[in-house]
């Protein structure tokens, strides 16, 4: 009642006069801005002549610092009182068109950051029931993958996206140091043990017996890659290297020089699909959730396979923890080349 319009505007979209658009990505989660990459490209292609503005956070600003796609990054800190002035900057831009990512009812203090940076037209999805919206994109947002969300999003654009893959520009010097470790080392396996939740992290007796059967599998060279700040917890592991990163970009790299990524995290298996490497993804068991994540945000791609706990046929805590070692050992064997 405070922040929504009184009535709807009832204004159409006309790409043609579109010279601006902000995209709102705020919610500073790394994934979905990785998954995002494809809108910004695929708008280029068909309007070079827009201007892209993102708003976003601390941590997912990193994935898109060097996009050639995105015309200007504008960060927020979360304080509400920090953050006014970005609003009142983005609003002296007279924004054309915004495009709002949040797809639950909104809070008050997200209404009235709308209201602030008052765009012309704006975009939403799932917010029929709001009448600053000029546009709602109504989809299966429980099943649906996120990237064919995205390409709804693309349609009311004008836009027929042409391809759904992800982009990641990598620093120069982070992929010359990828190279360097990597240098002459074959069948590089990266495993990234560590998500946002604990029941979606290995706790390490898991990860090091992981380790152990992969080396009795096959000859891999293995790496563990992990924030700075979270290799304390791994670091007494044994039969494989450590690799602390200080950003995401700088994991993107070894990313993408390596040959083979097993990772419960979903912004890791997002940057994997960018590169196209083999992988499995560990999911925890969504099935009774309304919101099915394993498939809204699965990898996507042919040489991507999920693992979800099962907890249907036992009585297993939802923990990724609960997928056996010997079922991932043997998934990632069906990845490896076929010997003639």
């Amino acid at each position: 009642m405070l922040f929504d319009r009184s009535v709807k505007s009832g204004k159409k979209l006309d790409m043609g006069g579109v010279k601006s658009i902000l995209f709102l990505r705020h919610d500073n989660k790394i994934g979905d801005m990785a998954v995002l990459t494809l809108v910004f490209r695929e708008l280029k292609k068909r309007y070079p002549e827009i201007k892209i503005y993102v708003l976003c956070g601390k941590d997912n600003k990193e994935i898109i610092k060097n996009n050639p796609n995105v015309d200007e990054i504008i960060e927020v800190s979360g304080r509400f009182f920090d953050d006014l002035s970005v609003y009142k900057m983005l609003k002296n831009k007279k924004i054309d068109a915004a495009v709002d990512f949040f797809i639950f009812r909104p809070r008050p203090k997200h209404l009235f950051m709308i209201r602030r940076i008052d765009p012309e037209f704006l975009i939403g999805f799932h917010k029929q029931d709001y009448n600053m919206y000029d546009l709602s994109i109504n989809c299966d947002i429980n099943e649906l993958h996120i990237s064919q969300r995205y390409k709804i999003l693309l349609k009311e654009l004008g836009i027929d996206a042409s391809s759904l893959d992800y982009d990641v520009f990598l620093d120069p010097a982070d992929e010359e140091n990828a190279k360097i470790l990597f240098n002459g080392i074959k069948n590089k396996l990266i495993i990234n043990p560590f998500a946002a939740s604990r029941h979606r992290s290995f706790d390490f007796e898991k990860l090091q017996d992981l380790i152990n059967k992969l080396k009795e599998e096959k000859d891999f060279n293995i790496f563990i890659i992990c924030s700075k700040k979270s290799s304390h917890l791994i670091k007494e592991i044994g039969g494989a290297a450590l690799i602390e990163t200080s950003n995401i970009l700088e994991s993107a790299a070894y990313i993408k020089y390596c040959d083979y990524v097993i990772s419960p995290d979903t912004s890791i298996v997002h940057i994997t699909a960018a590169f196209k490497k083999k992988m499995i993804s560990l999911f925890l068991d969504y099935s009774n959730e309304e919101e099915k994540i394993n498939k809204v945000w699965a990898p996507g791609y042919k040489d991507a396979v999920e693992i979800c706990v099962d907890t249907k046929n036992g009585n297993f805590e939802n923990d990724i923890n609960n997928i056996g070692n010997g079922s991932i050992v043997n998934t990632l064997k069906n990845l490896l080349p076929k010997e003639n």
